[in-house]
């Protein structure tokens, strides 16, 4: 007869095979024959938490009452309630195991990692301290162990009486990433509207930063000392962490139709949530945020007209010239499910033909080596239609971490800006887009009715769907592709007759400059400045 060890053993031989099914049959058989089998109901708690949160995290308190001092369960609870954004049990969990264990690693940075989002500075340094001690210094402590000494400061400058009233302002500046332009702009504009910033870059990790000369020399500058009410850090709420005695303000935003229960855990503990749209406020609002600490705040454009910007040349591995077409659309987008590239090829590719005067510029990622995934998801795309990219119009692809300024020629070299995404917190690409002149076909979902409509673009009927991948348990919204296959060839065929700008809407109403004013007004009234 086979005993209750073998059935486990073999059941976490296949968990950890990547084989869920078959180990969560064999948890489950143990289960029936002792209801009160802790491991097995840690470990079938662990593998069903991905897809069943709450059931996960009810098997996994279930074997703690029964075996208390169990460290790994201890340690995959307090994982999984962070999840769930019951941030303060969850430490309570590490805490825990960490009198079982005192030298884990995992458990010292978690802890500290806690301490340092609710200011508790010094806290924080020790529980890092005790890490290296443990595992050896990484990039990541190092970088750890700086923000504690920045956070000091922070505190100790707020403190005194001898500097200049000012606004700190924390957030990735250097790199391509749409939160670091964000950054790049508003405070620029800040500074511009009389607002004395210390700029803090949010140092999380080694990341592929822009050269020097691609960033705005001002925001080199903004490294003085100020004495500030408030820190605005403009990132996602898990990586905000509190300065004790300043406000903490938090600039966010998010693309689905409800956020993760982790951003609502970690934004209860902010003074104020700032985001760029009211489809982002109802996120909020829907995960029960106070609604007197939630705000609207929106991004902006540049006052930049494609005719003065010198257009990129971009050319496919063929030759063809993406100016030699009548009708140029852009799409700019990161390689992930939510941006529905593969939707929007789609598309494309049964919509179009090699006949049209059309071509599609994807600028796909901050980054290269994108190619291989492009042309896997066009193998798909072309599967799923019955269509080949050599019966559609030519797809140009552009690679690389550009500059500000050569986005802005990518829009430059353009007619058209298209999305298909599921959703969006702003689409400051699309923005751009659409302030440089260009036609906009754009879903009619979450950030885009913030500042688009059926008179200033082409809007693509939705419904809303589940969501999968990184936004899975979430809704999203899925465009119609029908309705956009209709659309995309409307355009080609007479792009005059369909035209629409929302040009002078989108200069008249959201320039950066009026961005910064509203951030102003928004921070004064929360007695931040």
């Amino acid at each position: 007869m086979t005993s209750i060890h073998d059935i486990l053993t073999r059941a976490v031989g296949l968990h950890q095979a990547g084989e869920p099914g078959q180990a969560a049959a064999l948890y489950r058989s143990v289960l029936a024959i002792a209801p009160d089998q802790s491991d097995a109901l840690h470990l079938l708690g662990l593998l069903i938490r991905r897809d069943r949160l709450q059931d996960g995290v009810t098997l996994m308190a279930r074997a703690l009452v029964l075996f208390p001092t169990l460290p790994a369960a201890l340690f995959n609870l307090a994982n999984a309630l962070i999840d769930q954004g019951r941030l303060d049990e969850a430490a309570a969990h590490f805490r825990r195991k960490l009198e079982l264990d005192p030298d884990c690693g995992m458990t010292l940075s978690r802890l500290g990692s806690d301490a340092l989002a609710c200011g508790r500075i010094d806290e924080a340094e020790r529980w890092f301290r005790r890490t290296v001690a443990v595992d050896g210094m990484s990039s990541r402590l190092h970088y750890a162990l700086e923000r504690c000494v920045t956070a000091r400061a922070l505190r100790d400058d707020a403190a005194d009486p001898s500097l200049p009233p000012g606004l700190v302002v924390r957030g990735v500046f250097r790199d391509s990433s749409g939160y670091a332009y964000k950054v790049r702009r508003l405070v620029r504009h800040l500074v511009e509207a009389g607002v004395r910033v210390r700029l803090v870059d949010l140092n999380y990790g080694d990341t592929d930063n822009l050269p020097d000369d691609q960033i705005d020399p001002l925001l080199r500058t903004l490294d003085q000392p100020v004495r500030a009410r408030a820190v605005l850090t403009i990132t996602t709420p898990p990586a905000v962490e509190a300065i004790p005695g300043l406000k903490t303000i938090n600039f966010t935003m998010f693309e689905a139709a409800g956020i993760p229960a982790l951003w609502a855990g970690h934004s209860r503990r902010h003074d104020q949530v700032i985001v760029a749209t009211e489809s982002s406020r109802t996120a909020w609002l829907g995960a029960g945020h106070p609604a007197d600490r939630i705000h609207v705040c929106p991004e902006g454009v540049e006052t930049v007209a494609a005719s003065g910007v010198a257009p990129a040349a971009i050319v496919d591995s063929a030759g063809r010239r993406l100016s030699d077409h009548r009708v140029r659309v852009l799409n700019v987008s990161d390689l992930n499910s939510r941006k529905n590239l593969a939707g929007l090829l789609r598309v494309w590719l049964r919509t179009t033909r090699p006949e049209d005067s059309a071509g599609l510029m994807l600028k796909v990622g901050k980054g290269g080596g994108i190619a291989g995934s492009i042309r896997e998801m066009l193998a798909g795309a072309s599967a799923e239609t019955g269509r080949t990219l050599a019966q559609a119009a030519p797809v140009f692809l552009v690679e690389g971490k550009l500059s500000d300024a050569e986005m802005m020629s990518l829009h430059a070299s353009s007619t058209h800006y298209w999305s298909m995404s599921h959703g969006e917190g702003w689409d400051l690409p699309m923005a751009q887009a659409g302030a440089m002149g260009l036609t906009l076909l754009a879903p009619d979902h979450s950030a885009y009715c913030a500042y688009l409509d059926d008179r200033v673009a082409h809007m693509i009927p939705c419904r809303v769907t589940p969501a999968s991948g990184g936004y899975r348990g979430q809704d999203w919204w899925t465009p119609d592709e029908d309705a956009a296959a209709r659309l995309l060839r409307a355009v080609i065929d007479d792009p005059d007759g369909t035209r629409r700008s929302a040009q002078r809407h989108l200069l008249d109403h959201f320039s950066w400059p009026q961005a910064a004013q509203r951030l102003i007004a928004l921070l004064t009234e929360m007695d931040a400045l």
